[in-house]
């Protein structure tokens, strides 16, 4: 029985970049506050976020963990 998950198809480029661009806003917009944050625990934690955002925009970009398509091997 197949899975849902192998029954879809691989995102479309412009899916993937609108979805990167978006997780990319999410985390310019963390690093903004970060950045006018006073206190160094504050900075610490967003920009962490912020880093943690970007990096998943790259990986929904790429379709990599965890935004790959699992296909199934026959």
């Amino acid at each position: 029985m197949p899975s849902v998950v192998t029954d879809r198809p691989r995102d479309c480029t412009a899916c993937r970049i609108v979805g990167a661009v978006g997780l990319l806003g999410i985390g310019g917009y963390l690093a903004n506050v970060a950045w006018k944050n006073k206190t160094f625990a504050g900075k610490l934690v967003i920009s962490t976020l912020s880093l943690t955002f970007c990096s998943l925009a790259v990986s929904r970009y790429k379709q990599e963990f965890p935004f790959e398509k699992k296909e199934e091997k026959s």
